[in-house]
């Protein structure tokens, strides 16, 4: 029989989530150290020490870190603390909306590459824009977005999960500058860095390719990459060398982080 491993980083896992169910090795275990499903329950676990289940062993550690999501929650910042993905998706839907209202509003902050030293501010408004000819782009992304984004928010905080939406896709839109002369949208690019700061986090976490073949984390972002990097220069209308800026950036993040707080 084989050995339970840490749904996280694969060490053996010995200990088993209360909220969620999943596999942990002892680091991973507080449900702030994982994708916990049952967070909610676990924060109201935290304010009734006398009927929770949560162990002493850990309950040190974990009400200081509490302490500090209760005190951030009082800003007016702290309000969307761990929604960001959910509200940048709002914005994003937003967006797509008032480029059907508003004339001229999708040629304003598009990203062109000939154009981009004079209009800087698109290498972050083109995320925002979607083809409002092909409803499909903008919903896959979402879908993308809603599958990944949260996850890797829970995992890393909403400010370093902002710096790097953010970064991804500014660099994923100076990599389709270096390399294409036709304008380019869509938030694909900082996408691209969120699955790859998710992979090196946690590499082993399942995903389905096509929503039917199972793969680890590890696994998919290299698929991805080469199906990018084979399909450069086929005229397809997809912004390959922009994908590929993403997850470039996403990877160097992911190791970052890893090397900063070895706990992530």
């Amino acid at each position: 029989m084989r050995p339970r491993r840490c749904t996280v980083c694969n060490a053996p896992g010995l200990y088993r989530c209360t909220y969620c169910g999943d596999t942990l090795c002892k680091i991973h275990l507080p449900p702030e150290m994982h994708w916990c499903v049952g967070i909610e329950a676990y924060e109201r676990d935290l304010e009734a020490p006398a009927i929770s289940p949560i162990t002493s062993e850990f309950r040190p550690e974990l009400e200081g870190m509490s302490v500090k999501k209760r005190i951030s929650a009082k800003s007016l910042v702290g309000t969307f603390s761990g929604n960001y993905s959910f509200v940048l998706l709002v914005l994003i839907s937003i967006s797509f909306v008032l480029q059907y209202l508003i004339p001229g509003y999708t040629q304003q902050f598009i990203l062109n590459p000939a154009l981009v030293k004079t209009r800087p501010w698109t290498l972050i408004t083109h995320i925002f824009l979607h083809d409002t000819k092909n409803f499909e782009h903008l919903f896959f992304n979402m879908l993308f977005f809603l599958f990944f984004g949260p996850v890797l928010e829970r995992k890393i905080g909403s400010s370093k999960f902002l710096l790097i939406f953010f970064l991804s896709g500014i660099v994923a839109g100076i990599g389709w500058s270096l390399t294409s002369v036709n304008p380019a949208l869509g938030a694909s690019g900082a996408l691209s860095g969120i699955f790859a700061t998710l992979a090196v986090l946690m590499p082993r976490m399942k995903v389905y390719f096509f929503f039917l073949v199972p793969l680890e984390m590890w696994m998919a972002v290299i698929l991805f990459a080469l199906i990018d990097f084979l399909m450069i220069g086929s005229g397809d209308m997809i912004a390959h060398t922009a994908h590929l800026s993403g997850l470039f950036f996403g990877l160097l993040a992911g190791m970052n982080l890893k090397r900063t707080f070895p706990h992530q």
